[in-house]
């Protein structure tokens, strides 16, 4: 028995030290070819703006004002644009923590550990793809409208139709192509991608600022006075208008992709993501006041409503202007997905998480060819055959799930001791040294009220002043009853938005039920104690370059925005989103699970770690790296002697 159990425990050895040499091949490889800092502030800016103005402004917003939110589509913007910018803040925050490609994937992997951030990647894989075949759809829709119909006619005619829910009327084969075409674009480099982005964008503001001056000519107040009045939907349309809207604004975290393509990121990326948001935010009130203000609502054409607008009036001319700035706005938000999707997939590649080829960089044009060339068509795939709305609904979930744990991650990060915060910041990166790969680091827990009173600059303890709440958290190790506080928060925030949506008929007056008026007063006050529980711990005082302003109530009324506007997605969309996440938790726990990097002692987040992410021995880190602690807990608890099983010196006597 004990040779058996030596044979098995070498080979058991053996192959997992062959799977840790192939992984780190792989990752040695792929940052052996980094990725190109080429990118400019204004390059990043122009990026951000052109991902997000395009199908947005062009096809979504007739549809919205048309059959969701009337004239009020103007507060769905504006509501969508808000819960935006709050979710922009918090990636601003990360991009001058965090210079790495990846976006809301990485910050959640160096904050809240390895699982969280498998499941925002997944997420933005999915937004990204998505986001590229409905903008795909739409660039073929309004190319078939120049020529008033013919290619869809014709697709009709010769090739049939697709009958089914979900699927489109005919199959795309335009879009098809022109996601191959522009991913052949950005196989040649980044630069260049970004000069052609530039020029696109510039172009399309312009037509975006002739539409408002020209469209305003034409404006009648008496469209939004009519019978049913401003809000024709009520408020419940502006709401869901407005989660439909998210859609025209998930294109800023491209700017956060192109952290390790920027030349100076900890600065650029949070200005552009700035910048970015306001022009789009303000383009697209201004142009959804503008539509409505020239066309009643119900007049308007979903497939071409700026185009028919002008038409209305008898500037025909006009259709040709706003048709060239739709295809190049949604060249540019085209570009910025198939931009963004293949640099999501490399990072979670070189971290493990997905097959190791996928991290491959070519040396001659610095970019990822062969995970583009792969999820091009993919995405190109998808343009095909499926239905515009329904991809636009389906990307929006994935969307607001990732803002919403980017939100999070920076209350928990601002509420970790800076000694032990595993992101290096400028100004503290010689705080601690790292920790030694193997070891189990054990975080010291406060044993007294001097103790805490004494930790003034670490963060994550409790206030002097706030001594009342031991006796209700009880002494806990600095950090976790903040993360604890978020989490309530959330659940809290989605019971309560729930109870709202499908349960407003029992809190509407003049006779709402006492028992949803009871239900609602005990959700808010769990609220009100979850932030009360969070202000009452210290901060810590790690400077950047940029940092969330308000912290936690910004992240907090994000994290609020985002959840009810998930609420009032349709629930076929959540069956949807269901499957695709098991789809990616069989890939995980398959896959990624035994090929993950986060315990080598060399990976691509060494430069940016001061020790494992502390979050990763608590349950809302990665499962991997939970279960080997608890399992070296139970291993030195049971052996009295500290001895091995098996000498190390044959273990390695046998490998050799």
């Amino acid at each position: 028995m004990p040779g058996l159990r030596g044979r098995l425990l070498v080979e058991g050895w053996g192959g997992t030290w062959q799977r840790m040499t192939r992984t780190k091949q792989v990752a040695t490889d792929a940052m052996e070819t980094p990725l190109n800092r080429c990118l400019s502030t204004l390059d990043i800016t122009l990026l951000g703006i052109g991902h997000m103005v395009g199908a947005g402004i062009y096809v979504l917003t007739g549809t919205v004002a048309k059959d969701t939110a009337g004239p009020g589509i103007i507060l769905s913007f504006l509501l969508a644009g808000f819960a935006s910018l709050l979710a922009a803040l918090c990636y601003a925050e990360f991009g001058a923590r965090v210079p790495k490609a990846g976006s809301a994937y990485v910050y959640t992997y160096v904050t809240i550990g390895e699982f969280w951030a498998f499941v925002i990647g997944w997420n933005i894989v999915l937004e990204h793809m998505i986001g590229a075949a409905s903008v795909a759809r739409a660039w073929s829709g309004y190319m078939d409208s120049l020529f008033d119909g013919a290619l869809s006619n014709a697709t009709m005619t010769y090739i049939g139709t697709l009958h089914a829910g979900l699927l489109a009327q005919y199959p795309d084969f335009l879009a098809f192509a022109v996601t191959l075409i522009y991913c052949g674009f950005l196989t040649l480099g980044v630069k260049g991608s970004a000069y052609f982005n530039s020029i696109f964008t510039l172009i399309n503001l312009c037509v975006m600022a002739f539409v408002i001056v020209a469209g305003m000519m034409y404006a009648d107040v008496g469209n939004w006075n009519t019978e049913k009045g401003f809000l024709p939907f009520g408020v419940s349309g502006v709401v869901a208008g407005a989660a439909t809207c998210f859609y025209a604004f998930v294109g800023f975290d491209s700017i956060a992709t192109a952290g390790e393509e920027a030349r100076d990121p900890t600065r650029s990326i949070p200005r552009a993501t700035l910048v970015s948001m306001s022009v789009v935010t303000i383009g697209y009130i201004m142009v959804g006041a503008t539509l409505t203000l020239m066309v009643p609502y119900y007049e308007l054409n979903p497939a071409a409503a700026l185009p028919e607008a002008f038409a209305t009036y008898g500037a025909y001319w006009a259709k040709y202007v706003v048709s060239v700035g739709a295809i190049c706005g949604m060249t540019t938000t085209l570009f910025g997905s198939l931009f963004s999707l293949p640099r999501c997939v490399y990072a979670m590649a070189a971290d493990g998480l997905l097959f190791s080829w996928l991290a491959r960089v070519s040396d001659k044009t610095k970019v990822p060819v062969i995970t583009l060339i792969l999820c091009g068509f993919f995405s190109a795939l998808i343009a095909l055959v499926f239905d515009i709305e329904k991809l636009v609904e389906f990307m929006s979930i994935g969307t607001l799930m990732a803002y919403t744990i980017v939100s999070a991650s920076v209350i928990i990060l601002r509420y970790q001791p800076s000694s032990r915060c595993n992101i290096k910041s400028p100004s503290h990166s010689n705080t601690q040294a790292a920790s030694t790969p193997g070891t189990v680091t054990t975080p010291t827990t406060p044993t007294s009220i001097d103790d805490i009173a004494k930790s003034d600059g670490e963060g994550g303890e409790l206030r002097s002043s706030c001594r009342w709440l031991l006796h209700v958290v009880g002494r806990q190790e600095a950090g976790t009853v903040a993360t604890w506080g978020v989490v309530i928060f959330t659940v809290s925030s989605a019971a309560l938005c729930s109870l709202m949506q499908w349960g407003g008929s029992f809190l509407a007056l003049p006779y709402p039920s006492p028992w949803a008026i009871i239900l609602a007063l005990l959700i808010i006050a769990l609220q009100v104690f979850s932030v009360v529980v969070i202000l009452a711990h210290r901060q810590n005082t790690l400077v950047l370059s940029f940092s969330v302003p308000l912290v936690p109530l910004l992240p907090l009324v994000s994290i609020f925005f985002n959840v009810a506007l998930m609420v009032h997605l349709n629930p076929m969309t959540w069956i949807r989103f269901i499957v695709w996440m098991v789809l990616g938790l069989v890939l995980y726990f398959a896959y990624g699970q035994h090929h993950s990097r986060e315990g080598e002692p060399v990976s691509s987040y060494s430069t940016l770690l001061t020790e494992p992410a502390p979050a990763g021995n608590t349950v809302f880190g990665s499962v991997q790296h939970t279960l080997s602690h608890v399992t070296a807990k139970i291993a030195s608890a049971a052996s009295e002697d500290k001895k091995p099983i098996v000498d190390e010196s044959n273990i390695e006597d046998d490998d050799l």
